[in-house]
């Protein structure tokens, strides 16, 4: 992190930001006395209360409380080291997981961005007990399997919560525990038998831990904020999101590709594990959808022109509780420019510019992958026509699929075809 200076020696008296992470519970003794020798200190009302009843001190440190604004607070702190002075930030828990000290990194390098002079910051994270590692010691859990998820933002994809056969989540407001475990019963009702341990308010006398189902913690009048631990015990593990059933997603007339199509599409991409993917012409958003929660950390870019349509992807974007597709709503021509660079690029639909949309596609593909490639479906002679006869990119693949469904017939069974698809692989010339 360029921003940031961190000191060799034994700390200087002046001029340094020291960022103390607190734990759980009380400040412990050897914070406080370091903390009591800075110049300013910044930290929430209930650390601030601690240090205000120490006595006997020659000389006190200024106390600012971060709240309402901690980025504010944070800007003044910064401000203040500049000038010279000691100042020390602490932050119950971890600073750096899900903390405080998260929001002034993130802050220092949009901060490192705008400066000419390329000044740093003398800064110094000490570490402490994040809140889950007390959770597991206190109830004498091994965690080296679990995996970490926090919910604070109100935004994350909820999927990848309950495919971890165990899950460890920070929640906070708007999604609460309560408010957590109803939004996962609901995106996986075979869950509400599931096993989990609810905690809240650890390190206080109001200290509540108890082990319960995922429909007990829906029920449960619980705070704004906890921590929620799901087990393996009575899970009944998600089915891979590949290829869901049409009736999962609102779609307009026949703009949604088929259930038996989308791993087709989806394979032909060859999805990163992050980057970003741009669904033009998105449709229903299936693909969007389904991209997305193969990869929880690849970001996508869904664009539809069709106010309807869009308002369907909107639909099937909170049924599906997915938080990495941002839809765009306009056309694809005219928002391409706006949209981050691509790793990949499905085109659904295009119509007469299509041959546009393809050339600027690919143009703006991550040239430094080497697997970057557009994909096309097709249906229309016309529009498979125009596909083969495009030369500004490499046709690396063409695949026609006939594809037929069970269908009754009285008392017997027929097969019923699908419309024939087209799907055409093309890569960058200087790719090759």
């Amino acid at each position: 992190m360029s921003h940031i200076s961190v000191p060799s020696g034994p700390a200087q008296a002046k001029g340094l930001l020291d960022v103390f992470s607190c734990g759980i519970g009380p400040i412990p003794k050897h914070i406080q006395q370091k903390v009591l020798l800075a110049d300013h200190v910044f930290a929430a009302q209930g650390l601030l209360s601690q240090l205000s009843a120490e006595t006997g001190q020659k000389k006190s440190p200024v106390l600012h409380n971060i709240l309402p604004s901690p980025r504010d607070a944070l800007r003044e702190a910064v401000a203040l080291v500049s000038q010279g002075k000691n100042v020390c930030l602490l932050a119950s828990g971890d600073a750096l997981y899900h903390g405080i000290g998260s929001t002034l990194a993130n802050m220092l390098d949009g901060m490192q961005k705008d400066k000419a002079d390329g000044e740093k910051l003398t800064i110094r994270f000490h570490p402490g007990l994040t809140a889950f590692q007390v959770l597991c010691h206190k109830i004498g859990l091994p965690w080296e399997k679990a995996r970490l998820f926090s919910v604070h933002s109100g935004s994350a994809s909820l999927r990848p919560l309950l495919e971890a056969p165990f899950a460890i989540i920070y929640t906070g407001l708007p999604l609460t525990p309560s408010k957590l475990a109803q939004a996962l019963c609901a995106l996986h009702p075979a869950s509400k038998k599931r096993c989990c341990i609810l905690a809240e308010k650890l390190g206080t006398a109001e200290e509540y831990i108890t082990r319960c189902t995922l429909q007990d913690v829906v029920t449960a009048k619980t705070g704004p904020t906890g921590i929620l631990v799901l087990l393996p015990e009575g899970a009944v593990p998600m089915p891979l999101p590949l290829g869901l059933d049409d009736a999962a997603y609102a779609f307009e007339n026949h703009c949604l590709t088929a259930r038996q199509v989308r791993p087709l599409v989806l394979s032909c991409l060859r999805l990163p594990a992050f980057g970003e993917l741009w669904d033009l012409g998105a449709g229903s958003g299936s693909v969007s959808i389904e991209a997305a929660m193969l990869r929880p950390d690849l970001h996508v870019s869904a664009v539809e022109r069709v106010p309807a349509r869009c308002r369907n992807i909107e639909h099937n974007l909170a049924s599906h509780c997915v938080s990495n597709v941002t839809l765009h709503e306009g056309d694809s021509l005219a928002l391409m420019a706006s949209l981050p660079q691509p790793d990949r690029v499905f085109i659904g639909g295009g119509g007469k510019d299509l041959p546009e949309l393809l050339r600027l596609s690919l143009a703006a593909l991550n040239k430094e992958d080497p697997l970057a490639c557009v994909v096309v479906s097709a249906i229309t002679l016309e529009t498979t026509a125009i596909l083969q006869q495009f030369k500004d990119g490499i046709l690396q693949e063409i695949m026609s699929v006939d594809i037929a469904v069970s269908a009754p017939i009285g008392s017997y069974t027929r097969l019923s075809p699908l419309n024939r698809i087209h799907i055409f692989v093309f890569t960058p010339k200087n790719n090759a």
